[in-house]
């Protein structure tokens, strides 16, 4: 018996592999109703997130799909069943929900997401020190709503984390990071005005070699790093350390590490935008940092005010 494959099998994997390659990317953004954040209000930052994926799509003709999961329920099912190649955005900053199968097993639930990592998901956590906190014991109430536990379980999240993975990562704490070519070139061709140095202060260290990264500082022996992928085959984690700040400034920062991750070849041959006025620049940066907003408004009101006296004196003067 001939032990070939026949002709007919041969050209339906043909096409099955050709149709699985040129299926369009899949972003899901984590932002469960039932579940705490920090540093950020999930729900609005994707929101802002959906915009700026939906602007990128436009502005550069890039195509993929977006699901918010947003219900503990569903978040479980994707864990369950998890797709190949997905792209999962936590919208909950430094912390993540665990779904009800895993009770108050954080630990288990942080090394299955490992995995799927592992196994082809790319988990990105724009917003400070990862998996520092968890949303977990989920238990039905009698209304059918959800209780759970807001925990601190702080550096043990991401030790967990990267201990599945096989490597070392830890977050030193704040550091200047200055943005590269890369951010520059990424961060302009999709028009964003983003802080140089980094408005992120929880960086990441790690001991094994990264992909790429916007920011980045040496601190003697050690280097930091803001807005890096960690490459694991065809998975990843992507990290951006990003403060609290306006959602806005928090959605680019996701925004820009997926879509550079999905798209490297289209963004690198993509052209910058030109770069943004003194005015707009200067506005958004006391946007930015509100205590700058209101030194300048007391400025303002004693300048005003300094006028109004300098006219009366020399009106007084004048009827004298």
């Amino acid at each position: 018996m001939d032990s070939r494959r026949p002709v007919w099998l041969v050209a339906l994997l043909l096409a099955l592999a050709a149709s699985t390659a040129s299926a369009k990317p899949k972003i899901y953004i984590l932002s469960v109703k039932d579940a705490y954040d920090s540093w950020t209000d999930h729900i609005k930052l994707a929101e802002r997130i959906l915009y700026y994926l939906d602007k990128a799509a436009k502005d550069l003709g890039l195509s993929f799909d977006v699901e918010v999961v947003d219900s503990i329920e569903k978040w479980e099912k994707l864990m369950n069943d998890p797709p190949l190649n997905a792209v999962v955005i936590n919208a909950h900053g430094e912390a993540i929900p665990v779904p009800p199968k895993y009770g108050t097993d954080w630990q288990t639930f942080l090394r299955d997401l490992a995995t799927n990592m592992v196994g082809g998901w790319v988990f990105v956590n724009p917003i400070g020190h990862g998996f520092y906190y968890v949303n977990y014991n989920y238990t039905r109430r009698p209304d059918g709503k959800w209780n759970w536990i807001f925990s601190t379980v702080g550096g043990s999240g991401l030790a967990t984390v990267a201990s599945a993975l096989g490597i070392g990562a830890s977050v030193p704490g704040q550091g200047g990071l200055w943005m590269t070519d890369l951010g520059k070139h990424v961060f302009g061709v999709l028009g964003y005005d983003m802080p140089n140095p980094a408005n992120a202060n929880r960086p990441l260290v790690t001991n094994v070699p990264v992909s790429w990264y916007f920011y980045s500082a040496r601190i003697g022996a050690e280097v930091r790093y803001a807005c890096v992928e960690i490459n694991f085959g065809t998975g990843a984690l992507l990290w951006g350390g990003w403060a609290q700040a306006p959602e806005d400034e928090q959605a680019r920062v996701a925004v820009a590490m997926v879509l550079y991750h999905l798209f490297p070849s289209e963004i690198q041959a993509a052209q910058p935008k030109s770069s943004p006025s003194f005015f707009s620049w200067f506005i958004s940066t006391l946007l930015r940092y509100p205590p700058l907003l209101f030194v300048l408004g007391w400025g303002i009101a004693i300048v005003v005010a300094a006028a109004v006296i300098l006219l009366r004196m020399k009106g007084s003067r004048k009827e004298s």
